[in-house]
């Protein structure tokens, strides 16, 4: 099954739709896969906004996102995709979570885009903001039943803000600064990309001689690497020679944020992962939603390079 031959024709709603994420995903949703979703609808805070109203101009069905009347606005849904951040209140994501659940919709995707909280091992001191999404995704599986089927997408780490110096990138220093070890592999993958990831699973879960095939939890990866090798790419494409790799100590960092007790910055929790090679997403389900990449051609780390 591909975007181009499927005959589903479905109401697709994205929540947080100009958020960072959301935005991709809307647009993919409003380009590559229209023909699929002929409505697209995008809940978001402020409809007045560029973002939103750019949004309107693909095409996008613009509503306000408001977390007491959220039922009116996903009423009529086939697919709601889940974005919003974790800076949005508890309570808020509930009614949201409760409200979806409810809608009468066929497919729920959480907001649990980014690493899978079950894969790391900060046992006794996991990030706040992984722990809640764990405690609202376990409330919405015991809500749910059989009402409709819930989907949790996992990417570990997004393509388009890795290579970055907060993360221990430095392309343009050339220097290369993991917690741990430079050779532990991760997956990341492009915000263009999980919006096509969505798209394809939503069809896949919509079409009853394939909705069987999808679990209840996804993994992609447009990229498996390692610090190691993201060194030897820059200096490839770049035609320079191989950067300097400065490791350090990942077991000071871990007893730094077992003190805080899961109040410590995210960045490091994600630099420890990394490290640790527990954003590995191999294997994962690539071939079910992209088989042969004969969908999209998943966008590379060298891509992201290349496009510096």
């Amino acid at each position: 099954m591909s975007a181009t031959t499927s005959t589903i024709k479905a109401t697709i709603t994205v929540i947080g739709a100009t958020g960072q994420l959301g935005e991709s995903i809307t647009t993919v949703l409003l380009t590559d896969f229209r023909q699929n979703f002929p409505t697209v609808r995008a809940l978001t805070r402020d409809p007045t906004s560029a973002k939103a109203q750019e949004l309107a101009k693909k095409g996008a069905e613009v509503v306000k996102l408001d977390y007491a009347h959220v039922s009116d606005a996903l009423a009529g849904s086939d697919v709601i995709v889940n974005v919003l951040p974790t800076s949005v209140a508890a309570e808020d994501r509930r009614k949201v979570d409760n409200a979806a659940i409810n809608s009468g919709a066929k497919v729920y995707f959480l907001s649990h885009f980014g690493l899978d909280p079950k894969l790391v091992h900060f046992d006794g001191y996991l990030h706040q903001e992984w722990a809640s999404k764990l405690q609202l995704e376990a409330e919405a599986r015991k809500a749910a039943q059989d009402k409709l089927k819930i989907i949790s997408v996992y990417n570990s780490i997004f393509l388009d803000i890795v290579l970055s110096p907060f993360i221990g990138f430095d392309l343009e220093k050339n220097v290369y600064t993991p917690y741990g070890s430079a050779s532990a592999k991760f997956a990341t993958t492009s915000k263009a990309d999980i919006g096509r990831a969505v798209a394809s699973l939503s069809l896949l879960a919509l079409d009853p001689s394939s909705a069987a095939s999808v679990p209840d939890e996804v993994r992609i990866a447009g990229s498996i690497v390692s610090f190691e090798d993201v060194r030897d790419i820059v200096a490839r494409v770049k035609g320079v020679a191989p950067g300097e790799i400065k490791s350090e100590d990942a077991e000071k960092v871990k007893n730094q944020l077992r003190e805080q007790k899961g109040d410590g910055s995210i960045l490091d929790y994600l630099r420890v992962a990394l490290g640790e090679g527990w954003l590995n997403l191999s294997p994962n389900e690539n071939e079910l939603v992209n088989p042969g990449q004969k969908l999209w051609k998943w966008k590379t780390v060298e891509d992201q390079i290349r496009g510096l």
